[in-house]
């Protein structure tokens, strides 16, 4: 596990196998308001890069707080 802190938030990385070939990564809070993002040991490095910076995105925006996924995703793609 590594450990970081961006803009005051401790962000926790996993890389691990997922068991899918579908799932990239994705984040979970903490009990402690810190989060973990747990990154799929399948894929590339640049591709978890990406995933990373992704995730990163959702803390970043306060997606956690909001409701509904498919609206999150749609915007964090855009």
């Amino acid at each position: 596990m590594h450990t970081t802190y961006i803009h005051g938030i401790c962000i926790n990385t996993v890389i691990m196998d997922l068991k899918s070939a579908r799932v990239k990564g994705c984040v979970s809070k903490n009990e402690d308001a810190s989060y973990t993002i747990f990154l799929n040991s399948v894929f590339s490095f640049n591709q978890l890069r990406k995933t990373y910076l992704h995730e990163v995105d959702h803390i970043i925006n306060g997606d956690f707080s909001k409701d509904n996924a498919d609206e999150i995703e749609c915007f964090a793609h855009m």
